[in-house]
């Protein structure tokens, strides 16, 4: 299994220290700059996880989630969320998300959770 990683954040600084620890641990890391930009680069196949914020301004995350998963069923996703207190209502109600990250995250956490979904 390939080891790219879709990294999206409305938050640049996230997006970028994400960015940087991941590829430092071995994984390859794409980083565009909106939802809508991913959708436009997204290639079913290309990548076997994507990390995706919640809550941004053009997509929301549970919609970008659906629209990558509608291309490439076999991708791996990871929902990060500033607020926890709607985690177990997405949790219980969303199919395809394989985990759920809290921000503030521990960045160990984050490899933890790329390193067992995608070795």
């Amino acid at each position: 299994m390939n080891k790219r990683i879709l990294i999206v954040d409305d938050d640049q600084l996230l997006r970028d220290v994400v960015g940087q620890y991941l590829t430092k641990n071995g994984f390859e890391v794409v980083i565009p700059n909106s939802a809508l930009e991913t959708i436009e680069i997204f290639n079913p196949g290309d990548y076997s996880l994507a990390i995706i914020d919640l809550v941004m301004p053009d997509i929301g995350g549970i919609e970008l989630m659906e629209s990558l998963l509608s291309k490439d069923p076999n991708l791996k996703v990871v929902i990060m969320t500033g607020y926890p207190t709607v985690d177990s209502a997405y949790k219980a109600m969303v199919d395809g998300v394989f985990e759920y990250i809290i921000k503030p995250f521990r960045m160990k956490e984050l490899l933890e959770v790329a390193k067992k979904l995608i070795g």
